[in-house]
């Protein structure tokens, strides 16, 4: 029986029994989303935290589940925004110091230019730039702005599969059936996707990519009763504004037609 986990934006470890010692950790699997702004103190909590908590090591892996940057992703490197852009993807690259840890980078929609014209540069750039940097332990997956599946082996008994759903959705330019990417369409992603798990039936299989399969915010339809009456505060937290009533007219329609990042 194939035993899989759908991983969007969790962070968890896998223990042979979480009474056991430390040496008995099979593996500890970090996965961070939406790590693609950094405070003005510079730093990121999630990543911070792991920091301090995390014991990195040879058994731990870090995951990145897309929107690594904010908000369109990586530019130029001559345009004069390029350091302070890619500064969040330097605090994740270096997460693990010289640690012995792997790091998998998952592409998202922001990754992606926010869905725009130069999201398949920006993608290609951010993968350029993780592999000049030389750290064998840290890669990005799908690679080429392709759309996967791509399957690392964390140990004898977990596999990680790593997809890019963003490439399902991108409007603009992107590998289709032109390219050189393994699978250059939806069918022979999914195709491709059953033979991984057909062959790792006996595993463990941590499924990774962007976007959830089920989500109970925005993009699921699903708002709260202060998003309806105090609309202005997704805007600024501290604009309560009352709007009984005509407040409700963004959500509703947004949970209605959606957007092309909603299920």
């Amino acid at each position: 029986m194939i035993k899989y986990f759908v991983l969007s934006g969790l962070l968890f470890s896998l223990y042979s029994s979480p009474l056991f010692a430390q040496d008995s950790i099979q593996a500890t699997i970090v996965l961070i989303g939406d790590a693609g702004k950094l405070t003005p103190e510079g730093r990121h909590p999630v990543v911070e935290a792991v920091k301090k908590r995390i014991p990195f090591n040879d058994k731990t892996t870090v995951v990145y589940l897309g929107d690594n940057l904010y908000k369109t992703g990586l530019p130029d490197e001559a345009l004069p925004t390029y350091d302070i852009a890619k500064a969040p993807l330097d605090s994740q690259i270096h997460i693990a110091g010289k640690a012995d840890t792997k790091v998998y980078f998952v592409p998202g929609n922001h990754d992606w230019a926010n869905g725009g014209a130069n999201g398949y540069e920006s993608i290609l750039r951010v993968q350029q730039y993780i592999d000049i940097l030389g750290n064998k332990n840290v890669k990005m997956f799908p690679r080429d702005g392709c759309p996967g599946p791509d399957e690392v082996k964390i140990n004898d008994d977990i596999t990680l599969i790593m997809m890019d759903s963003q490439w399902w959705l991108h409007e603009k330019d992107k590998p289709g059936a032109e390219s050189d990417c393994p699978t250059k369409t939806p069918a022979e992603v999914l195709t491709q996707l059953g033979d991984m798990l057909a062959q790792n039936a006996s595993k463990l299989v941590l499924f990774a990519f962007h976007h959830p399969l089920k989500s109970y915010g925005p993009h699921g339809g699903y708002f709260t009763l202060r998003q309806h009456i105090f609309p202005f505060t997704d805007m600024n937290k501290s604009w309560y504004f009352p709007l009984p009533v005509l407040g409700s007219v963004y959500p509703l329609t947004r949970a209605i037609f959606g957007t092309e990042q909603d299920l």
